[in-house]
Parts: C-alpha cells; structure tokens; sequence
C-alpha cells in the first residue's frame, strides 16, 4: 500500500469514528431528553428532543475534533480543504494574453450604456482588444467602433468612451446605439466623389461661384472680349468720377 493510500485510509476510518461519535451522541440525547418529559405534550417532547439533539452533536463534534486531532497530525491526515489541480505560474505572454481578453469584455460590458437591450454591442466576441487597453467592434468594411479607456478614471479603466471610426473621417463620440444608427446612415447618403473632369462649380452655378476662384478663360477670342468690357468699364467709372 502506497503512503497516499495509506493515508486515504486512515483519513477515512478517522471521519467515520467522528461521524459515529457526534450521530450517537445527538440520538442518545435527543432520546433521553424526549423521555425525560413524558408527562408533557408530544409537540413539546419532540421540540425539546430535537434541540438537546443538536447541541450534543455540536458538543460531540467540537470533542471529537480535539480527540481525534493527534491521530490525524501522526498520520499525516489532517484536512485541508478541496484538492485543486496545480496551476501553471503566469508568464509575461499570458498576462499580455489575459489584458487583450480584459480590454474586449470591459468593451463590451461597457456598451451596455449605449444600448440598453444588451444586443451585438454587448457581446465580447464581437470586440477585438489592444494591449493598450483600446478596443474595437468592426460594423463595416470601412467603418468600426472604438472603445477607449478614460486615462482619469483609477478603477481599472471600468469608464470608457466610444468612437466612430470611418475611412478618410475624424473619430466621431457615441453616446448611444441611436447615434451609432444616425452617422452610420449619412455616411451612406454621402454623394459620390467629382470626377476630375466635371466642373466643380457646376453645383452652385458660375453665378454663386468666387469670382477668384473660378478657372481662368484660355482661348485667345474670349481674352480679348474680357480686355473690351474691361476698357468700357473703366471708362464709365472716369465718367462717373467726372460728374462727381
């Protein structure tokens, strides 16, 4: 027989002399006191038996205990709680490991304030996280949602902001799925881009246009229209200036 069966052994007959002791202490007492009060009514005699009962098996256990206590120290069968299988030590990989798994369940804990219903936002599959602590939720192949911790908050970053992120655009605050609905939807009402041979002015009309900014005329025929009104123009303003 190997020590730790040896020891299992001890241990068990040990326990069951513990369980004998306090089951024979709590009935013998819980029978004497129910025949002690015979005159008095069977409710009362069973009340009284049942409560004689459980403070002999208290008494019994804590005696026992003390009895029984050497024998277990000789042979090495105290009880230590629950045999739990060994855990390997963590290492600086894990850790890291364990940090991008916290960034994206803080994620999506988070977003609980900004959709009440618990729905995709909520669920930490759906976030990948950062070893800096950041976030994100991919919505569409241009546009994903960031989680960032707040630098001020001392809890373990519990506080978080959120962002909109969309190709070629500024990070845009969330403070609900609403808002996550309504710039996702103008995005996509955003007109396509000019062709480079259109005319940019086209929409607002040469006549809203800047006069500065408005492309300069090449051909020879339009040149020295412009340079005629030009001569006419002046020569109504020293008119003018004549009168004056």
């Amino acid at each position: 027989m190997t020590n730790a069966l040896r020891t299992r052994a001890i241990r068990a007959a040990l326990d069951t002399t513990d369980s004998a002791a306090i089951v024979t202490a709590a009935a013998a007492t819980g029978l004497t006191t129910y025949r002690a009060l015979h005159p008095r009514p069977a409710e009362t005699r069973i009340t009284a038996a049942l409560a004689a009962g459980a403070l002999a098996a208290l008494i019994a256990d804590r005696t026992t205990y003390r009895v029984l206590a050497p024998l277990r120290r000789r042979f090495a069968a105290e009880h230590h709680g629950l045999v739990r299988d060994a855990v390997p030590a963590p290492t600086p990989e894990q850790l890291s490991a364990d940090l991008i798994a916290d960034a994206a369940q803080r994620a999506a804990s988070g977003a609980a304030r900004l959709d009440y219903g618990l729905g995709s936002l909520t669920k930490p599959e759906n976030w990948a996280g950062a070893a800096d602590g950041t976030a994100t939720c991919e919505i569409t192949a241009t546009a994903h949602l960031l989680s960032v911790p707040r630098p001020s908050d001392r809890d373990g970053y519990s506080s978080r902001s959120y962002l909109l992120v969309q190709d070629g655009g500024q990070p845009t605050p969330v403070h609900s799925i609403g808002d996550l609905v309504v710039l996702l939807d103008h995005a996509k009402e955003q007109p396509a881009d000019l062709d480079e041979t259109c005319d940019p002015w086209a929409a607002i009309g040469q006549d809203l246009a800047i006069a500065e900014l408005l492309p300069t005329k090449a051909t020879t025929g339009d040149t020295g229209q412009d340079d005629e009104e030009h001569d006419i123009d002046q020569e109504a303003e020293a008119h003018a200036a004549g009168l004056l």
